[in-house]
């Protein structure tokens, strides 16, 4: 049977388990960023590991928003994982990570109760080789935001934001926006006879990849290529900070999406549901 091997702090977590995490990257990029955050605040979280026969089949943290942010997995080590925070009194407000890890789970917490998706979000993530990605395409130059320029990386955040379906927290973007300007990771870029006309940038990143973000053309001008010149301009970027992989999420499951029609590749489905 499984064994939940729980840990005391943060750093014997993720020596333990940083290797099995690495096994699925780009499944698994969300570690780093809250590991990240937590170290620098200096708050705490519950953190543990299923293993098997001494070997890691699932990652888990329950995080300071009181959600179990679990990794990629089996559903047998999902399982185990939502019977053990049962016998823990676990009080979650939700579950995310990979689809597959969370729909076990969340079939196993909510047993004897009425299971609703009405509060679940679903993402496809996407990755790309730089160096494939950038081999048969020109690298646009992009511009570094600087302070000077909030004014407008403000009212593009918030369509943004709006424009998301369903939309999301402005002032958290905002705040992400801000972060990734001040880092250096934020980008706009510019056309002879257009102006500025398209955003976008890198809020988290892993040992291998950078992950990007907000990635955003006004309507006036889309459909004029230029949200596929920003990904290649922002592709170039990563490869120059010296990582070999970019990854994204998106929520648009149209015809026209812009990640399948640049030809990355569909890596997994990562969903949040909300109790």
């Amino acid at each position: 049977m499984e064994k939940v091997q729980a840990y005391g702090d943060l750093a014997t977590f993720f020596r333990n388990s940083v290797h099995f995490l690495l096994d699925a990257e780009f499944e698994n990029n969300l570690f780093w960023e809250v590991i990240h955050n937590l170290e620098k605040s200096g708050e705490s979280a519950w953190t543990g590991n299923v293993f098997f026969e001494g070997k890691i089949f699932l990652s888990s943290m329950v995080m300071p928003s009181g959600y179990l942010l679990l990794s990629n997995g089996t559903k047998e080590a999902s399982i185990r994982l939502a019977n053990y925070g049962k016998e823990k009194n676990w009080k979650i407000q939700g579950v995310t990570g990979p689809d597959e890890s969370v729909t076990s789970f969340v079939h196993e917490w909510l047993k004897g109760k009425k299971e609703s998706t009405a509060c679940k979000k679903e993402f496809m993530i996407y990755s790309t080789s730089c160096r494939s990605f950038l081999k048969s395409r020109q690298v646009p130059p992009l511009k570094v935001v600087e302070p000077a320029s909030w004014p407008r990386v403000q009212a593009w955040t918030t369509l943004f934001a709006n424009e998301s379906e369903p939309p999301l927290d402005c002032n958290a973007l905002l705040s992400m926006s801000r972060t990734m300007m001040l880092k250096g990771n934020l980008f706009l870029m510019h056309k002879k006879g257009v102006g500025t006309c398209a955003m976008g940038g890198f809020g988290r990143s892993t040992p291998h990849s950078l992950v990007i973000n907000e990635v955003f053309v006004p309507k006036e001008l889309r459909g004029k290529g230029y949200g596929e010149e920003l990904i290649a301009g922002l592709v170039g970027q990563a490869e120059a900070k010296g990582k070999g992989n970019c990854i994204l999420f998106s929520d648009y499951e149209g015809r026209q999406n812009l990640y399948d029609r640049l030809e990355f590749e569909k890596i997994a489905k990562f969903s949040e549901l909300s109790f």
